[in-house]
């Protein structure tokens, strides 16, 4: 029988969240936790009218064990008269191309099948058995990875896992001592995952390294205090996520979602931790992007940062523009080697030379015409670069690139789009923007290159 503190926790939890009368999933792994949850929540079935089902995950990484796992949790399942939907994933293919770790893909690939099964079974809650110490140990993480207030607030009792689906862990505030004295108790049988005690895993290490240490030196309710602790800065954090929201159309530029810009003097102007959690919020970054972003509100004007995710940050003269790296389209560098199409990758230059007297020059930003006498050296296409610079036609002195983009009012966007004809002496036409003014074309000219580029 079940422990009247795991059952009135439990109830209580879903009461607070508004899902005693929903349809539930509850997520079994086969472990002592999720089937001491799935019992709970079965006792509770009858005295509430609860609607639910079960869902398994097989990750497939510890071979028949694995296959044991699910066996066991259709069997209790059954057992108790619940519909057990369950999927064999592929954690390890998933992980090679995601560039996740085995734990981050085993994690994103359960969360997705978990709403899946919501979605298609008409369900708005997944119950997951995380406990106290779960929480604990996640913290710690956080806390040593330097995360800011959203990281230090824990594992959230509730959030949202899809459209019209959430997840609930009622056994937030039960602590996985208590779940084991409840299971032996009810005498339940679970299956003992051995990948627990592998110590490669970081959890692991913290919680039979770390937690065991804490508890020595605090007291065995260290755990509880954390958890305390959790939710005072989750209170704090729901007061710094409005104050982003309410000055972020003042600091940032949202074009577009995943690549954003930031206006640095704005963002100057406010506090060290508001400018972090500003980052955070706008990028899900981590704290080493975090640091580099900071650190280009007082760069020069063409600085440049590396982030996750695939990501560049750009310091312009008066903002900082995030840009989502694209995989290589075979654009590289492109010799030109007398008239003709070239292509780089999805991109296009057509070239001719003609005598000046051949030529009927139309008004048109696509195309350029340059004084073959002015050019020194083998033509070069390419991707223009941070920190290039040119004097434009028309213009006493130089230029980056980056600001005759700003100036030319080109989407951020698409300036990653912009390439540049070189040659030894620099930059000869910003395609589609603007030629150097040294090719000019004077009295003395005799030749024209003729440079033209779909735009």
């Amino acid at each position: 029988m079940i422990p009247d503190v795991l059952l009135n926790e439990a109830v209580s939890a879903l009461a607070r969240h508004g899902a005693l009368g929903e349809q539930l999933v509850i997520a079994v792994s086969g472990g002592i936790d999720s089937v001491t949850l799935l019992h709970t929540i079965n006792t509770a079935r009858s005295i509430h009218n609860l609607s639910c089902l079960v869902a398994h995950a097989n990750h497939g990484l510890r071979g028949v064990e694995s296959d044991d796992d699910e066996r066991l949790v259709v069997s209790i399942a059954d057992s108790l008269g619940l519909p057990c939907i369950t999927q064999r994933l592929d954690v390890e293919s998933y992980a090679r191309s995601s560039g996740l770790g085995i734990e981050g893909a085993a994690r994103e690939l359960r969360y997705q099948f978990l709403t899946r099964v919501a979605l298609e079974s008409s369900a708005s809650v997944v119950l997951t058995a995380h406990t106290m110490d779960d929480n604990a140990e996640t913290m710690l993480m956080n806390l040593a990875r330097a995360s800011g207030t959203q990281g230090l607030s824990g594992i959230p009792p509730e959030r949202a896992l899809g459209p019209g689906v959430r997840v609930i862990r009622p056994f937030l505030s039960i602590s996985r001592a208590q779940v084991r004295d409840a299971a032996l108790s009810a005498g339940l049988e679970w299956r003992e995952d051995q990948s627990n005690a592998d110590q490669r895993f970081l959890r692991n290490r913290v919680r039979s390294v770390i937690m065991p240490a804490l508890r020595e030196v605090f007291g065995p309710s260290v755990s509880e205090r954390i958890l305390r602790s959790s939710e005072l800065v989750r209170d704090a954090d729901v007061v710094v996520r409005s104050v982003v929201r309410e000055i972020s159309p003042a600091v940032m530029i949202t074009e577009h979602a995943e690549a954003p810009s930031f206006v640095v003097e704005a963002m100057k102007g406010l506090p060290r931790g508001l400018v972090h959690e500003i980052f955070r919020s706008a990028l899900s970054c981590t704290h080493e992007d975090v640091a580099r972003l900071t650190a280009l509100l007082n760069a020069e004007a063409g600085s440049e940062a590396s982030l996750s995710e695939n990501r560049t940050a750009l310091r312009e003269r008066d903002q900082i523009v995030v840009s989502v790296l694209e995989h290589d389209n075979g654009a590289h560098e492109v010799a030109i080697d007398g008239d003709g199409t070239y292509v780089a990758g999805t991109y296009m230059l057509s070239v001719q030379r003609c005598p000046l007297g051949d030529l009927h020059p139309r008004a048109d930003g696509s195309v350029a015409y340059i004084d073959v006498s002015s050019l020194q050296g083998p033509l070069i296409w390419r991707e223009w670069r941070n920190g290039d610079r040119f004097q434009p036609f028309g213009l006493n002195g130089t230029v980056l690139v980056s600001d005759l983009l700003t100036n030319s009012r080109i989407p951020h966007a698409e300036r990653r789009h912009i390439r540049v004809i070189c040659d030894d002496a620099g930059i000869v036409w910003v395609c589609g923007i603007r030629v150097a003014e040294r090719t000019r074309i004077t009295s003395t000219t005799t030749d024209i290159l003729i440079l033209s580029v779909p735009l």
